[in-house]
């Protein structure tokens, strides 16, 4: 079992490589013309595994695309709102932080294994 703590560690890495790739790509576009390469993505310099890291993650909770739903749409969090995600009866489901994106999937994997 992966624990919370290791989990978070990891999906603060993934986030801090976007982060910083989002960045790189951004001052490459403030350059124009001034790039002579056709290199305008930094993605290369991003985990090259990181979809594996993820497939993996999603794996391990059977968690389908909610943690890649969590970290690409909502931005690692960053962009969740209350009732983006509810639960059979409608109630909020708050994955405003890793740590509750956490307890939301060693929740939902327990009631899968029922």
């Amino acid at each position: 079992m992966l624990s919370k703590k290791k989990f978070v560690e990891i999906i603060e890495k993934l986030r801090k490589v976007n982060d910083f790739v989002d960045e790189v790509n951004n001052k490459a576009r403030q350059l124009d013309d001034a790039i002579i390469s056709d290199f305008f993505n930094a993605s290369s310099l991003s985990i090259s595994h990181e979809n594996i890291v993820v497939e993996l993650l999603e794996e391990m909770f059977n968690a389908d695309d909610t943690l890649s739903w969590w970290l690409y749409d909502l931005d690692y969090g960053r962009k969740y709102e209350d009732g983006c995600i509810q639960d059979k009866e409608g109630n909020n489901i708050d994955l405003s932080t890793v740590e509750k994106l956490y307890d939301y999937l060693i929740k939902e994997q327990g009631e899968n294994l029922r």
